[in-house]
């Protein structure tokens, strides 16, 4: 399996590729920073699920760059971008927040359900102090392995 990881937080993102390696499973993940990469790296690669981050900045943040605007909802923005260049993918959100710009994650859900229907699988809400994330993301992965074998 090839998964796409768009996170910009180091802490979250090595949380969360330590627990896939954990599954023991052939999955290989490549991680994007931003908007930008998670766009890029989808539309040049064919990946079996995209995992979206939802507040991500615009550009990679570099030595010489502050990656630009930070956007609450940049996971939906990965997503209307990769369905304009009509590129095929499964995706799913995880995050740590409940609202982006007074909206809950389960409207901007619901508005990603409809933009991409059967191949949006939801989100998993990730959280320091819980482990309940880690059985949404090893749910998420067997799911997709089902789909794909």
């Amino acid at each position: 399996m090839k998964l796409l990881l768009v996170e910009d937080d180091e802490h979250k993102m090595n949380d969360i590729i330590s627990f896939i390696d954990t599954l023991k499973k052939n999955i290989i993940v490549e991680i994007a920073r931003s908007v930008e990469s998670g766009v890029q790296a989808a539309v040049d690669n064919r990946y079996d699920l995209v995992l979206l981050d939802m507040t991500i900045p615009n550009f990679d943040i570099t030595e010489k760059s502050d990656g630009g605007k930070s956007y609450k909802n940049g996971g939906e923005i990965i997503v209307k971008e990769l369905i304009d260049e009509e590129v095929a993918f499964r995706c799913a959100v995880i995050t740590q927040y409940e609202t982006f710009n007074n909206e809950t994650i389960d409207q901007i859900s619901q508005r990603i359900r409809q933009l991409c229907g059967d191949n949006y699988l939801g989100y998993v809400k990730y959280s320091t102090n819980t482990e309940s994330w880690r059985q949404g993301i090893k749910e998420l992965i067997e799911h997709v392995e089902n789909i794909i074998n």
